[in-house]
């Protein structure tokens, strides 16, 4: 079952799995092995990804509520910039 939504920031943030290791003290494949949900990576890391990715550490998890607010980013010069939330309904 897979937790954190971290593929989905790397993408929206514009950081490669490697730089976000460099970032945070690990190695690439810890970062690999985190996207693709075969470890979970203790709060101390989880603290430390979500500082690079200059996110709030709830970001990081996939909402488990019906009704969620998702961040809304514009691309400007290169960069994701948070603009707002939008609410949006899960009918799981």
């Amino acid at each position: 079952m897979e937790v954190l939504r971290l593929k989905e920031l790397l993408k929206e943030k514009g950081i490669s799995g490697k730089d976000l290791a460099a970032q945070v003290g690990v190695a690439e494949n810890t970062i690999s092995f985190i996207v693709t949900g075969k470890t979970q990576p203790r709060f101390e890391l989880l603290n430390k990804i979500a500082e690079a990715l200059e996110v709030d550490i709830r970001d990081l998890f996939i909402p488990t509520k019906g009704d969620t607010l998702e961040t809304i980013y514009i691309l400007k010069d290169g960069q994701y910039t948070p603009v707002g939330k939008l609410s949006l309904k899960n009918d799981k």
